[in-house]
């Protein structure tokens, strides 16, 4: 579930909880922004191992198949900003927050030799608009 909220603290393993104290209920007007953020920050430290570990199980297979990854967020997340949680609200009024969202690409050597990388990198917002992209290869 990434970092889907508002159960923050339950999207991640334990040995995750780098960042404490966190909320540990769903009920965010329980916990103050600290607890908030700082569980939100341990999904995406247990995001990126998992992501690290694609990677990993791609490069081990690309001496077989051309290998790439591409993972992109389904939304953004208000953390409290202009008092706003979560993800909820309708486009037309819903704060940058929640309408931007990180991407990743990652490419093997040779599906990037196909790939004009610079191209792709210094219009990565033209290609895909309202993304922040970071691309390795």
């Amino acid at each position: 579930m990434g970092s889907h909220g508002p159960a923050y603290y339950k999207r991640y393993p334990e040995e995750f909880e780098v960042f404490k104290p966190v909320c540990k209920t769903n009920q965010l007007n329980e916990c103050t922004n600290k607890e908030i953020n700082n569980a939100y920050d341990n999904t995406i430290l247990y995001t990126d191992y998992f992501l690290s570990k694609v990677i990993e199980l791609l490069k081990r297979n690309s001496k077989e198949s051309d290998t790439a990854m591409y993972y992109v967020s389904d939304h953004g997340e208000s953390l409290g900003e202009g008092g706003l949680y979560l993800h909820g609200m309708p486009y037309f009024m819903a704060p940058d927050e929640q309408i931007e969202v990180p991407a990743f690409m990652w490419f093997d050597d040779s599906f990037s030799s196909l790939l004009d990388i610079e191209f792709i990198r210094k219009n990565a917002a033209l290609l895909t608009p309202m993304i922040t992209c970071s691309i390795l290869y």
